[in-house]
């Protein structure tokens, strides 16, 4: 079982590599994609769960009330449309803005704030425009233009606030703001560049800063449980990196006072 989940994260490691190697719009297309993909998978799951709850609680003397309205309620297939839409929407948009504002990792507050807000408006444009699902209780399905419009912002607006201030407490909690990372500022790079940013957590549970990393060795990253495949991608990365630094301070500068021998003397020779 751990040789397949090894393989499995060497395949998703070769394939993130490969993405990030295409053009932005590639890039873009695939995370659409795969969120599109996880969305309706989701979304098609918790259809089939309401049915489930709908049919014990009409067996029930009292009957209790059912989730019968809103974005997340509806038959199987209405549902993984819904998810699917939100999750492509959010998927794409938050790696589009991040492109844009050229940041990279998936702790950017404002990059994910953008991606919630297109995403919910399209899953209340979705929720409204497809299917006859009626509104969540206490709310009004629109039915104008305008009606939609208006509640697509509001949708996206409440999605947008509510993400960014669950990462802001998240971020809070766990330690992880631009005072602390300007201290793994190469480490993280590196780990962008190799798609093996989930080990981020470990390399900072090991206090493996910047200053370190010319010093890492197999041990060290064992340390910080870090499997061996990406342990030799991060270790062929450094070793990498200092055969270019040290080539690199062997080459003069180009401002450099050219030989002697070679500067105009006057002299000619016979």
């Amino acid at each position: 079982m751990g040789d397949l989940m090894q393989m499995f994260d060497d395949k998703k490691s070769q394939f993130d590599a490969w993405v990030k190697e295409q053009p932005p719009a590639v890039e873009v297309a695939v995370a659409a994609a795969g969120g599109a993909l996880q969305g309706s998978v989701l979304g098609y799951t918790l259809g089939l769960v309401n049915q489930n709850l709908e049919k014990q609680a009409a067996s029930m003397p009292n009957k209790p009330a059912t989730m019968q309205g809103g974005s997340f309620s509806g038959p199987p297939k209405v549902l993984a449309l819904n998810l699917a839409v939100f999750s492509a929407v959010q998927s794409g948009l938050t790696l589009a803005v991040k492109k844009y504002r050229g940041v990279e990792g998936n702790d950017d507050i404002p990059s994910n704030m953008a991606g919630m807000f297109g995403a919910g408006m399209s899953l209340s444009l979705c929720t409204n425009l497809v299917g006859d699902a009626p509104a969540a209780p206490g709310q009004t399905k629109p039915t104008t233009p305008a009606g939609y419009a208006t509640d697509a912002v509001r949708t996206g607006a409440l999605f947008a606030c509510l993400n960014g201030a669950f990462m802001k407490v998240g971020q809070m909690f766990t330690g992880k703001n631009a005072t602390t990372d300007v201290y793994y500022y190469h480490t993280n790079g590196m780990l962008a560049a190799l798609g093996l940013e989930k080990y981020e957590k470990n390399f900072k549970r090991g206090l493996l800063t910047d200053d370190t990393l010319a010093l890492l060795s197999d041990s060290a990253l064992k340390e910080i449980k870090i499997p061996p495949g990406p342990r030799l991608k991060i270790l062929n990365y450094v070793e990498a990196s200092k055969k270019h630094m040290a080539a690199y301070a062997q080459t003069p500068p180009a401002y450099a006072q050219p030989p002697a021998q070679e500067q105009g003397t006057g002299l000619t020779h016979a």
